[in-house]
């Protein structure tokens, strides 16, 4: 029987769909019949959870576009009759803020982004922008180090903030680092919540970036995460401040950085395309970007 939100069936399923988290708690009847109590579940499965409301994270880069082409317009379709729904649609990316396309950022269903993997999370307001609620970032004095690294190696690297991407090299440009000193002299208080590099980190990179960042190799370039930060840390935030829990929590990705997100999620959706490590790990797998991955895995799991 059901009520109360309290569901009787078999001791054996209801320990089986506790331990996987698809039931928060449940009341064993061993006078319960086989069809019974497969019924019962099917029913809490398929109905009672899909009518909940869910929160859905969506990474970008793999998962809505590719290199040169999207978001498309089967996943948008879709992302808006979810959110018709009464489901909530998080962006969760490792852009900053500052480099994350506007097409995204003014899209009216955002209802909140987590940036930088974590290390700045913002929900939308009621005038079309976005409150900050969590931020943090590189600490100041450990920039000109950065900037004095990749100036004598002679490999590029972008410092990602709020509303601007400022690049290490050695050519001229309006926002461009040429000496160890520049970005505080000319830029001073901006705070910076990620870097990215070319190609994948050498020794003398590790030996000065590991003890602040995560590192994760993208093959054309790398990113750095600042320490503790995290794309799962940043959807509990989130989870928190709209009143719902990890168990309503849907992610979409395709990239190593994306697995602490996955896995924290009630339901882990791999792409098509995504690496073999997230595909390991994730509850389910849906089609490639090009093909409507994420339009497939809303029409599954945010009914």
């Amino acid at each position: 029987s059901h009520g109360e939100g309290r569901l009787a069936i078999r001791r054996e399923e209801g320990e089986a769909l506790f331990r996987t988290g698809q039931i928060p708690f449940c009341y064993a009847d061993a006078a319960v019949f086989d069809m019974g109590y497969y019924f019962l579940t099917v029913l809490y499965k398929e109905y009672i959870m899909a009518g909940a409301q869910k929160a859905v994270f969506l990474d970008i880069d793999g998962t809505l576009i590719t290199r040169s082409e999207g978001p498309f317009d089967e996943d948008l379709r879709e992302i808006e009759k979810a959110r018709n729904r009464g489901h909530r649609i998080f962006l969760n990316t490792g852009r900053s803020f500052a480099n994350i396309a506007s097409v995204f950022r003014g899209a009216p269903w955002v209802d909140g982004i987590v940036a930088g993997a974590g290390t700045h999370v913002l929900l939308a307001d009621k005038n079309g922008g976005f409150k900050t609620i969590y931020h943090t970032w590189i600490p100041q004095e450990l920039l000109p180090l950065i900037c004095e690294l990749y100036l004598r190696i002679g490999k590029w690297c972008f410092f990602e903030g709020e509303t601007e991407l400022y690049e290490i090299i050695r050519e001229q440009g309006n926002q461009m680092i040429r000496k160890e000193d520049d970005f505080v002299t000319r830029f001073p208080g901006t705070l910076i919540t990620k870097i990215t590099m070319e190609g994948n980190a050498g020794s003398e990179e590790r030996a000065l970036l590991e003890p602040h960042f995560a590192l994760y190799s993208q093959g054309r370039y790398s990113e750095g995460i600042i320490k503790g930060e995290s794309k799962s840390k940043g959807m509990g935030i989130i989870l928190k401040a709209v009143g719902l829990s990890r168990e309503d929590a849907i992610a979409i990705g395709d990239s190593v950085n994306d697995m602490d997100m996955i896995r924290f999620a009630q339901i882990g959706v791999a792409m098509g395309n995504a690496c073999a490590e997230l595909k390991a790990i994730a509850a389910a797998l849906t089609d490639d970007v090009e093909h409507g991955g994420v339009a497939k895995a809303l029409r599954q799991w945010a009914k």
